[in-house]
């Protein structure tokens, strides 16, 4: 069987260049909430607004790094077609240049469910899903899967924290494909982020050691602080301030515009 050959402008913008890009925003969203047809006016606007990439959140029953509002946002989803195999199905019936660069962020249980093989062929066929972020897939456990992501030229997502060892840190970065997470904090979503100099300091170590854009997430609930945290970092993550709103669209791309306002702010750092 022929498989239908990615459309690459909704997979990736341009390369990824330090200095001279523009700061990274990555909105999250929870798919199907509060229903498709509002996430998919949500994914218009920001690839209108020229987001880096949207992560989208495949709703799962058990979402052991989410906090209450994400995991209340995916109980919502869950009353509609939101597996990962429909939602894959919705995603190519959008027209291309309706979309922004996607990351589908859900857990290996439904990776595992489907079939990484067959979940690979799959979003390979829609042309619409640039890579996959996958919380409780370890560096170690990835490495029987990176081969069949790359060989589908589907991005896996690195993440760091700021209890990873150097030394491991270092492997993650090397092997990292799309971006670099580093979680700011430690818990579920939704806390607060403190900018320490730790912090700082990881961000300007991680940059050392990739090409790849460094962004940071968790607890991010601010425009300001997004505005903030691009003073250091190559793109920031934007999570459950915006779940928050999903029910409520106006209020929604209120808040949205409102990030993307104060991230345009921001100038490219090396």
């Amino acid at each position: 069987m022929r498989v239908a050959v990615p459309d690459r402008s909704t997979m990736d913008k341009k390369p990824f260049r330090r200095g001279v890009s523009p700061p990274a925003l990555i909105p999250y969203l929870v798919a199907g909430d509060p229903d498709l047809a509002t996430t998919r006016r949500y994914l218009r606007l920001a690839a209108s607004s020229g987001v880096f990439a949207v992560e989208l959140g495949v709703p799962f029953s058990d979402p052991t790094a989410d906090g209450p509002v994400i995991q209340e946002a995916a109980r919502r989803s869950l009353r509609h077609e939101t597996a990962l195999s429909e939602l894959l199905d919705w995603l190519g019936t959008i027209p291309p240049e309706e979309l922004p660069p996607l990351y589908l962020m859900t857990y290996f249980n439904l990776f595992h469910h489907m079939g990484v093989e067959s979940f690979c062929k799959k979003a390979r066929s829609t042309g619409r899903v640039a890579g996959v972020v996958i919380p409780d897939l370890s560096f170690e456990d990835s490495r029987d899967y990176r081969p069949l992501f790359r060989s589908f030229g589907i991005n896996l997502v690195g993440f760091v924290s700021p209890t990873t060892p150097v030394d491991r840190a270092r492997r993650i970065v090397r092997e990292a494909r799309g971006f670099v997470y580093y979680v700011g904090l430690m818990g579920t979503t939704g806390a607060s982020l403190s900018i320490t100099p730790a912090v700082r300091d990881m961000v300007g170590q991680l940059k050392q050691w990739t090409a790849l854009p460094v962004c940071l997430g968790f607890g991010v609930n601010e425009p300001r602080m997004a505005r903030e945290i691009l003073g250091f970092a190559d793109g920031v993550i934007v999570g459950s301030r915006l779940v928050r709103e999903e029910e409520d669209p106006g209020l929604w791309e209120k808040t949205f515009l409102e990030f993307v306002a104060e991230c345009r702010k921001a100038e490219p750092r090396q």
